[in-house]
């Protein structure tokens, strides 16, 4: 059994899921789970616990402060949030005619990967996309 201090247990009798709590605290360190085990909780529930993993996995356990407002949602591909952005941002007309084809993963690969990055959510297998600028 693992020892640790009293501030850490007394952390653990406010957590809601104990199991995650003590995966972290084995993964992280006691130190990290006292900053930053509340907000990844909180995290996991609303993204799930394979995509805030591999975020953290990426950009280190603080990295769990900035998730949110990286986060740009999921798609199945880099490609496919080209063209979703490219679209909410008023550059795709609908009068565009059918016979236009514009190169979506070019678009990711050449410009946008390097603003973003993406990461495979392990639930789903879908890429989570992150803006590197938040």
């Amino acid at each position: 059994m693992v020892t640790m201090t009293e501030e850490t247990k007394e952390l653990l009798e406010d957590v809601m899921d104990e199991e995650l709590a003590l995966e972290f605290i084995e993964e992280h360190g006691e130190e990290k789970f006292g900053e930053y085990y509340q907000q990844y909780e909180t995290l996991v529930q609303e993204y799930g616990q394979g995509v805030v993993d591999e975020y953290i996995e990426d950009y280190g356990t603080d990295g769990v402060e900035h998730l949110e407002d990286a986060y740009q949602g999921e798609y199945v591909s880099g490609a496919d949030f080209a063209e979703q952005l490219a679209s909410d941002c008023g550059y795709i007309g609908r009068d565009m005619p059918s016979w236009i084809e514009i190169d979506w993963v070019k678009t990711w690969d050449n410009s946008l990967s390097w603003d973003y990055t993406e990461i495979v959510n392990p639930d789903t297998n879908k890429v989570a996309i992150f803006s590197n600028n938040y």
